[in-house]
């Protein structure tokens, strides 16, 4: 059984549709956010194997099955967040992104560009983190908390060896198969396949 809410079936016509919002206030979907956090992970994942066959074909693999994702979603009816908590996911991850780019420019000038993929998976599980104490989702904090661990693992492995393949390779891919299994737990992906094998 998904820890989400369960997805609303999708409306026909007029029946069922949204009422119609004022202002220009911003919804976000949460599975959407998941799968596009993903795919980031996939790509810098794959840079991290330095194998461009191999990463080409796992990022090729990656996108179609967030496609999948998406298109499921939306065919079952998505849930976005309401104006406040799409409010603070946008604050997040607008304060991630700009943390990660002035750190890529402090950490260049140091010759120390080897912990910055550590240190985007410490803040990317963050947010996630401090996003679950507002939204409640327990899986949310799970998520976070997983890619923080895997982000100091890779500071840990950044320092014991000089070994990107497993700091940002693996560790990179792992981040993004987590957070499309979390889309696809949203959306209900992953207890249709668990009642089906059985």
């Amino acid at each position: 059984m998904s820890a989400y809410p369960p997805p609303r079936p999708p409306g026909r016509g007029f029946q069922g549709s949204p009422p119609p919002r004022r202002g220009r206030a911003v919804r976000v979907d949460p599975v959407l956010v998941e799968l596009g956090a993903g795919l980031v992970w996939l790509a810098v994942g794959t840079l991290g194997l330095g194998a461009d066959g191999v990463g080409t074909l796992i990022l090729a693999v990656g996108i179609a099955i967030a496609i999948g994702i998406g298109v499921e979603n939306r065919r079952r009816g998505p849930r976005p967040f309401d104006t406040s908590r799409s409010a603070e996911m946008l604050r997040l991850g607008g304060g991630v992104i700009a943390i990660v780019i002035i750190a890529s420019i402090v950490l260049g000038l140091i010759s120390a560009s080897a912990f910055l993929p550590g240190l985007a998976l410490v803040l990317t599980g963050g947010a996630f983190v401090l996003l679950s104490r507002s939204t409640g989702q327990q899986p949310t904090r799970w998520l976070g908390l997983v890619v923080v661990a895997a982000g100091v693992l890779s500071a840990l492995v950044t320092t014991a060896t000089a070994g990107g393949f497993v700091s940002q390779g693996l560790l990179g891919l792992l981040a993004g198969v987590l957070m499309l299994l979390s889309a696809a737990d949203r959306v209900g992906l992953v207890e249709m396949l668990r009642d089906r094998a059985r």
